[in-house]
């Protein structure tokens, strides 16, 4: 449409890459299952037979062995030789299994009725998984009424996007660095220019909730007061809705709560105004 509403990024805004506190947990676990794999024990079982023969090799070089015992160590060495041949080849074979066991997935999730190929229906008021790089899906994409319990005041909320007020959403973790590092900055700046920005709300979620680390959310929120809404997501359902990817991530909705902008990083002060100088001039 010619007259949608559109804001742009910052051109100081230099969101930074994944970091351990935003690391890729499906690479991890692919590690894992790789390690602990039929091949991964073979390869390790080859390593070893290289390790001995290595040995071998060495005391068949040191001084005052008879011819017997070079011979029999010899004849040793021969036989781990063909042990270490056996190995590659069923390293080889694992491999080929391997293989052909990837390119049969996609038909056999077909058959079943999934496809590993195609991301499921995202829910009608939820937005695309945000792709780093890539032409963000969600602009444009209305987001659907967004629930939860606030922590300060302890009251079930829904807003409403659609409501005619512009919004800037925040999605934090509060053992996230960044979040921590982007938070108390924020809240002073909003706390001080809230009145500059009559038509535009400030709206956090704190999500991905780990009572396990260093720093437990409710003393940190207590001891932060944020001056603005900040809705708890227990079970990570509100950072599917918006599609988040990372910690902090920014979504900024229009008035009638489409999609104008999504940032997955952290933001200084001066980015964050010049969105919200952009933000204020739609129109209600």
């Amino acid at each position: 449409m010619e007259n949608e509403p559109t804001i742009t990024t910052p051109e100081s805004a230099q969101p930074a890459e994944p970091t351990p506190s935003t690391i890729d947990v499906n690479a991890q676990e692919e590690q894992k299952r790789r390690s602990s794999s039929p091949r991964g024990l073979l390869v390790a079982v080859a390593v070893g037979i290289v390790a001995v023969l290595t040995m071998q090799a060495f005391t068949l070089l040191s001084a005052g062995n008879t011819d017997d015992q070079v011979a029999a160590l010899e004849e040793q060495v021969d036989d781990m030789a063909f042990d270490v041949s056996e190995v590659r080849r069923s390293v080889v074979e694992v491999d080929r299994k391997v293989d052909e066991l990837a390119a049969e997935a996609p038909i056999a999730a077909a058959a079943s009725g999934a496809s590993a190929a195609v991301a499921p229906t995202t829910p009608e008021g939820w937005l695309p998984p945000f792709e780093q790089g890539q032409p963000d899906a969600a602009l444009g994409i209305a987001l659907g009424d967004v629930t939860g319990s606030e922590y300060y005041t302890d009251a079930d909320v829904t807003i409403d996007p659609t409501d005619g007020t512009t919004r800037a959403w925040l999605v934090w973790a509060h053992w996230c660095p960044y979040c921590q590092r982007e938070l108390p900055p924020l809240a002073e700046w909003y706390e001080t220019n809230a009145e500059r920005y009559p038509s535009v709300e400030l709206v956090s979620v704190t999500t991905s909730i780990d009572p396990n680390r260093g720093n437990p959310l409710e003393p940190y929120l207590d001891e932060l007061q944020l001056p603005f809404p900040t809705i708890v997501d227990p079970d990570l359902a509100l950072t599917e809705q918006f599609g988040a990817s990372a910690f902090p991530f920014w979504v900024f909705t229009g008035p009638d709560g489409t999609t104008l902008l999504r940032i997955a990083g952290f933001l200084e002060i001066e980015q964050v105004e010049e969105i919200f100088n952009q933000l204020d001039t739609l129109p209600a």
